[in-house]
């Protein structure tokens, strides 16, 4: 193999790892994640966790073609949907996924050596498999990083730290920007990209450029313009779940001049021969929390990535970087780990499964208490865990399948195999790196899709791609599809379900009606006035700019979303794949809120209407003929308005208003209000009257008001009055014991005059007032 820097530290190295940890220190280009395998495998088996599946691969075959064996027996790789190793393998590449669900397994057992390469990149996967390996203490642990700083780490697995030296050959750094302070910035980034790789091709400088964008989104644009202005280069994307041939272009050298244009993916880990020219963008996309929600947004890099970019340029001749961006602008020293930014839930869950609690595991940073306790509370409404956090036998099917636990879940609370079958593809479907679909710029793409897919049902889409369908009017990432494809086959393996090819008939109303029964979270209703949103009570998510949701469709399940930062605090939810479903399948199963309104009487055919709500919004209202309990309310709403037992309900008033009075004068504590309407409604539940033929058997003499005893009443209510007539004038009174104050209040009459106390009853001792227009006036 090459001699490269890291080769300083051999022997070193080999004399200390069979007693000894070890954290490996040096920059990019010097050879850590080629060489320290071999190295390791001299004394035993070695496990390699890569952050990236293109570096588990890459590295894999380069190992092995160096070593002159074959992929997959000496050095071989494991990722999701692919492997090629032994039992006898040497050396195995792997991602922290694979390596968790392996270490729950048989705690890796038959490996003696770990090594996690390119530490510093800080995944939650890494960062807890590290935890874990730490406190079981069976492995030799080997830690690589660029950037990180080694003293802590070595004291958290108290491991030795060895440096070497990085790259071999200098890297003049220029910078375009206004002035050094300027930070990285998204605007007009294809252009200035652009100017900045026509300014050195123009000067005709030899090797291949390496160009750092943010995004897929970015790459293509500049990908489409480099083809067109540059065809006797070979210009080439590189992000994660790009095509094999494009990974291999990016990774093998040519004769022609490449150009590359790379997400972060290229950052570590990948060798990219004969780059000696880096453009940096400064920008990267990268998740962090907001309002209790994971966000993907466009972020500055951090000086440690900013230097790692650098260093491509420099690993097998001199090279330049040209930054677009200041000198001195104010970048993070190292980015946060994810463990900092993100939701938890598969982090709780992942631990749970290797049996630990997250929330106890001794990590290197303190976790947000937010963040643990909402992914805690989510696993446990799921089954996943229990009440004291340890893991059920639910969450251990949960967790092997290799996809996120909210889609484990979909698939697990969904019963019949046709039914699991349709949301087998759907998730599988939705779990590839990028998006598996796009609609055709064609005027006619919509209408081919509708007619394709009438209900515009992104779940009926993704099943029918997978099912190896096509569309005119949709765009299909053919490489994607393949990829989701292999998902499919592996989770239906796992299910014992059919293969592909062999599918049952897609059930989408039956999937989707369970759905809604058993995860009523993910059913969303639009917005009566902002048309492209829909809730759910708690969250609201927006339509994406490239959707065909028919306007029609009133309400959704929301099978998938992502979120960005909106403006201030606020946080903007997308949802990227919508099933609509019907008003009435949200009623039917009792997710909506019934209440109960008016009683209407039409052609002296009484019916009660019942509205239903959900997320705030009315969905419908029934009208309900009142039977049961249902009819109580329109038996209180019949007296109330007189047309049952008419001068009754004016007579108990009276009474409970006396009694409420009487309470209050002697010292009696009400335990609460007694209103009319209250009381009736116990009176007709004790008696069992449920429907209006009931009450003809009744009379207002069987409904007695228990107040004051009945040798008090008749001089209670002359002394106190609820009521007080006078010549042209009737008068309603109400009484404030605390304050020993009486108001009179003016029904009817036509007395223009004051009235006089002395034609009042005799209420000694008593403030008397009578409300007069919006003022009370003493009465003497």
């Amino acid at each position: 193999m090459t001699l490269l820097p890291i080769c300083a530290i051999r022997s070193e190295f080999s004399a200390s790892i069979p007693q000894k940890n070890l954290v490996i220190q040096s920059e990019t280009g010097s050879g850590k994640s080629t060489h320290l395998p071999l190295w390791a495998a001299e004394k035993g088996r070695v496990l390699v966790i890569e952050p990236r599946r293109i570096a588990c691969t890459a590295l894999a075959e380069y190992l092995a073609q160096q070593n002159g064996t074959d992929l997959g027996t000496e050095i071989g790789y494991a990722i999701k949907l692919d492997s090629q190793f032994t039992e006898d393998s040497k050396v195995v590449f792997v991602t922290p996924g694979i390596a968790l669900k392996w270490f729950m397994e048989d705690k890796l057992a038959t490996f003696e050596f770990i090594m996690i390469d390119e530490f510093h990149e800080r995944r939650w996967d890494t960062d807890i498999l590290l935890a874990l390996l730490n406190k079981h203490k069976a492995h030799r642990l080997i830690l690589t990083s660029a950037t990180i700083e080694s003293g802590p780490l070595a004291k958290y697995v108290d491991a030795d730290v060895l440096v070497a030296e990085g790259r071999q050959f200098t890297v003049e750094v220029s910078h375009i920007a206004s002035h050094s302070q300027q930070i990285p910035t998204s605007k007009d980034l294809v252009q200035r990209v652009t100017d900045a790789l026509q300014q050195t091709i123009l000067k005709g400088e030899p090797g291949d450029i390496l160009v750092f964008l943010p995004g897929k989104k970015e790459i293509i644009q500049c990908v489409q313009i480099a083809a067109a202005k540059y065809p006797n280069a070979q210009v080439i994307p590189l992000f994660a779940g790009v095509s094999d041939i494009h990974r291999n272009q990016a990774l093998t050298s040519s004769s022609q001049q490449r150009i590359i244009f790379s997400t972060n993916v290229a950052e570590t880990s990948l060798t990219i021969p004969n780059v000696t020219l880096v453009i940096d963008s400064g920008l990267e996309r990268r998740t962090h929390q907001k309002n209790g929600r994971t966000t993907l947004s466009l972020q500055t890099i951090s000086k440690a990535s900013r230097e790692q970019r650098s260093g491509r340029a420099g690993r097998t001749q001199a090279g330049r970087a040209i930054r677009l961006f200041g000198e001195h602008a104010p970048l993070e020293s190292m980015t946060p780990p994810e463990l900092q930014r993100e939701e938890l839930v598969e982090a709780v869950l992942a631990a749970a499964s290797c049996g630990a609690k997250l929330r106890d595991m001794p990590l290197l940073e303190s976790l947000p208490e937010k963040s643990l306790s909402a992914a805690e509370d989510k696993l446990k409404l799921m089954g996943a865990i229990d009440s004291e956090l340890f893991i059920t036998d639910y969450g251990l099917r949960l967790f092997p399948l290799p996809i996120d636990a909210l889609f484990s879940h979909m698939i697990s609370v969904v019963e019949g195999k046709a039914e699991k079958e349709t949301l087998v593809d759907v998730v599988a479907g939705l779990s590839v790196s990028n998006k598996l679909f796009s609609l055709s710029n064609s005027e006619m793409a919509l209408d081919d899709v509708l007619r394709w897919n009438p209900k515009s049902c992104d779940a009926v889409t993704l099943a029918s791609i997978i099912r190896g369908h096509d569309c005119n009017g949709l765009i299909i990432d053919d490489d994607l599809r393949k990829e989701a494809q292999a998902l499919a086959m592996q989770i239906r393996t796992e299910l014992l379900l059919p293969d592909l090819d062999a599918s049952s008939r897609l059930k989408r109303d039956e999937v989707l009606l369970q759905l809604v029964k058993k995860l009523p979270e993910l059913v969303y209703v639009r917005r009566e006035k902002r048309r492209e949103a829909f809730g759910n009570g708690k969250q609201e998510v927006v339509l994406g700019r490239q959707n065909y949701f028919l306007p029609t469709h009133e309400a959704a399940i929301v099978l998938d979303q992502f979120s960005l930062p909106g403006r201030g605090n606020k946080t903007l939810t997308i949802g990227t794949a919508l099933a609509p479903i019907d008003l009435s399948s949200i009623v039917d199963t009792g997710l909506a809120e019934c209440r109960i309104g008016e009683c209407i009487n039409d052609n002296q055919d009484l019916k009660i209407t019942h509205e239903y709500y959900y997320a705030n919004r009315r969905l419908m209202i029934k009208y309900v003929e009142p039977t049961g309990e249902n009819a109580i309310p329109v038996i209180v709403s019949q007296v109330i308005e007189g047309i049952i037992l008419p001068s009754f309900k004016e007579k108990r008033m009276n009474e409970i208003a006396a009694w409420q009075l009487y309470c209050q004068l002697n010292g009696n504590k009400l335990s609460s209000v007694v209103t009319f309407e209250s009381w009736f409604t116990l009176q007709l539940e004790e008696l069992g009257i449920t429907s209006l033929e009931d009450m003809t058997l009744f009379d207002e003499t069987d409904f007695i008001f228990d107040g004051i005893p009945e040798w008090e009443i008749s001089d209670f209510m002359k002394t106190y009055p609820q009521h007080v007539t006078l010549p042209d004038i009737t008068l309603s009174v109400d009484y404030f014991p605390q304050s020993k104050r009486i108001l009179l209040n003016y029904v009817k009459g036509q007395r223009k005059g004051d009235i006089k106390r002395w034609e009042l009853p005799v209420w000694s001792g008593w403030r008397i007032q009578y409300k007069k227009a919006s003022r009370n006036i003493d009465v003497k």
